[in-house]
């Protein structure tokens, strides 16, 4: 009998015994040991994540100079000189060395004190599509070209709490989420805020507690129907996010795989919406059942309809495969979407893949430890994400100031 047919029938076996909720119990516990077992291998000790370092190369394409006037600026001496490695002819600079040379060398507009961060929700209400990884990319790219990032992770599964470095259910506490916002304990979100091992990214945790906020959101709308008091329930989010936002130039909400009253309130709190959506069809059609209840639902907001006016709406194409089908799916997505599908695609990649499994993204790996042009594939177009969102703060910035 060969080892699969020995698995098969092991499983089979198994099946002839009622599961009870214990057993799910000792599944969940077996579950999390070995995954707490696993994270400890794929994960430093505290911060248990470490920001990459780069090459003096590197500094040069983030601040686009050429050598020349590279190591003018070196000489003068203004700026992070970089650390010798021993046995090592060149130079590493830290992720905090590489935002000061961007800063330091960017001719990108500032956010004027005056004028508040924008908010990005990325949204979808089918899993797998990319979501998580695309927003803490995101952020981690923006905050490479200067930009002062928090992402909030409004997900109960903690996808993006685990990738900026922490463990949800084995760290994070009810306190430190969106959780206490909801029961009213606070007017805002400060409280909850965390730094991350990623400089200039900050993080609202989420766990598997955040599951509550859809029973208590509900039992809020009844309790205040009944005493005929008028509750904004879909304002809760942007309510605690509106003071915070003068601290960040953008916030980043990463939204439920559902059109939940967490989704929702992200959605209403949003300046702009940007949907990760793969090239297959089943990812197309669940696209447009999204914007169809998303719009529906929005429509219903007291006074939403009219006075809302999002900063962008787009959908990016995400682990995009090279076969025919992919291809055929892309052009019904540009029938569907027109020119609110973004021209740059992130590919299905070996890259991606294998960040994923140490629970990282692209930019925590560099070109050094990957063939340069399968990296480049999966790199350059969250790049042109980030500068694509950039230009939209920018122009945000510069309506607020003149107001």
């Amino acid at each position: 009998m060969s080892e699969s047919d020995v698995l098969i029938s092991k499983s089979l076996a198994s099946g002839d015994t009622p599961t009870s909720i214990a057993d799910l119990l000792a599944i969940k516990n077996r579950a999390q040991r070995a995954f707490s077992q696993k994270r400890e291998l794929m994960l430093e000790p505290y911060p248990r994540k470490k920001a990459p370092t780069f090459t003096s190369n590197d500094i040069i394409s983030l601040c686009n100079l050429s050598r020349d006037q590279f190591k003018y600026l070196t000489r003068k001496g203004e700026l992070p000189a970089g650390q010798q490695q021993e046995n090592k002819r060149a130079k590493e600079y830290s992720l905090a060395d590489a935002i000061a040379w961007v800063r330091a060398t960017s001719k990108r507009p500032t956010r004027p004190e005056q004028v508040r961060g924008r908010i990005i929700a990325v949204a979808n209400f089918k899993g797998g599509v990319a979501k998580t990884s695309t927003a803490v990319a995101l952020g981690q790219a923006l905050s490479l070209i200067g930009r002062r990032v928090l992402v909030i992770d409004c997900d109960p599964q903690g996808s993006a709490t685990q990738l900026c470095g922490y463990a949800p259910d084995a760290e994070i506490e009810e306190q430190h989420t969106i959780l206490p916002l909801i029961y009213r304990d606070f007017a805002t979100l400060d409280y909850a805020i965390k730094e991350t091992y990623w400089q200039n990214l900050d993080l609202v945790p989420a766990s598997t507690m955040l599951f509550d906020a859809e029973f208590e959101i509900p039992k809020q709308i009844a309790e205040n129907l009944e005493k005929r008091v008028h509750f904004k329930w879909w304002d809760i989010l942007r309510a605690g996010l509106e003071p915070v936002t003068a601290n960040y130039d953008v916030v980043i909400i990463d939204t439920p795989p559902s059109l939940s009253y967490i989704t929702l309130n992200a959605l209403v709190s949003a300046d702009a919406i940007l949907m990760p959506c793969p090239p297959e069809g089943l990812d197309f059609a669940s696209s447009t059942q999204f914007w169809d209840l998303a719009a529906e639902t929005l429509s219903g907001v007291p006074g939403f309809e009219e006075s809302k006016q999002y900063d962008f709406v787009n959908i990016l194409l995400t682990k995009a495969r090279n076969t025919d089908l992919s291809r055929k799916v892309r052009e019904w997505l540009t029938d569907a979407y027109g020119e609110r599908l973004l021209p740059f695609v992130i590919p299905e990649s070996s890259v991606q893949a294998t960040v994923a499994a140490g629970l990282c993204t692209v930019y925590d790996t560099t070109k050094a430890d990957w063939n340069s042009t399968t990296y480049a594939r999966i790199r350059e177009p969250l790049d042109q994400l980030a500068e694509f969102v950039n230009t939209h703060l920018e122009r945000a910035w510069k309506r607020g100031s003149a107001q």
